[in-house]
């Protein structure tokens, strides 16, 4: 498949990459991605393309569609699905995937940190994922320049209106480094895990903002 034929992101979150590779899961088989927030399936891509099964779950409608067709492209025996589902809801009425990987690639900020939580918890009770797998996810600090940029809905939770990044109108809960390890200790058992603080400028609309984000991998369940 030629890059210029893939629909949406053309390659994966560059931190997913090295937890692939570093997790050595290029040398494994027989394993499940579950990817919640998915977009057009770049992420899942790489996994994939290595002869995994993948599930992807993703709230846009275009960007599910993206996938099938990205994923179509690619001729191989390894199966794959994309559902056109909020998260939440395919955690609340999904059961026995029992996945291999857990991947939350620069997604749960979408939602308030209590249906975080729940989310959580139904991950680990409808068996959605196994016991002692790697997990992968990607959030935004509180010194993301987004954050106090909108309407306050909670602690550093706000409806976003910065006229900058094209997410005005939108939700965004951000998190502080030890809140969020504090959070996957108690719910999903997380330990043996390395966290990379990642702050960067980036140019949205001509205009240079400050992105800040943190990655956590580790193993769960």
């Amino acid at each position: 498949m030629n890059i210029k034929e893939i629909q949406g992101l053309k390659y994966p979150d560059e931190y997913f990459i090295k937890f692939f590779f570093k997790y050595q899961l290029h040398h494994q088989s027989n394993l499940t991605f579950l990817e919640l927030g998915c977009s057009n399936g770049c992420n899942l891509m790489l996994p994939f393309q290595y002869g995994f099964n993948t599930i992807g779950v993703d709230l846009n409608s275009n960007l599910c569609e993206y996938a099938n067709e990205n994923f179509a492209h690619l001729s191989q025996s390894n199966h794959y699905q994309f559902y056109n589902q909020d998260m939440r809801k395919f955690c609340d009425t999904s059961s026995d995937l029992k996945a291999d990987i857990l991947v939350l690639a620069s997604s749960i900020y979408y939602i308030p940190q209590e249906d975080f939580l729940l989310l959580l918890k139904q991950l680990k009770q409808n068996k959605l994922i196994q016991r002692n797998i790697p997990f992968f996810i990607r959030f935004r600090d509180i010194d993301d320049f987004r954050n106090g940029q909108g309407e306050k809905i909670a602690d550093n939770a706000y409806i976003l209106e910065n006229g900058v990044t094209g997410e005005d109108g939108v939700f965004c809960q951000f998190y502080k480094t030890k809140q969020m390890i504090e959070i996957l200790i108690k719910e999903l058992n997380l330990r043996d895990f390395q966290v990379m603080s990642l702050d960067y400028e980036n140019i949205q609309n001509d205009t240079k903002v400050n992105n800040s984000e943190v990655v956590i991998w580790g193993t769960i369940n």
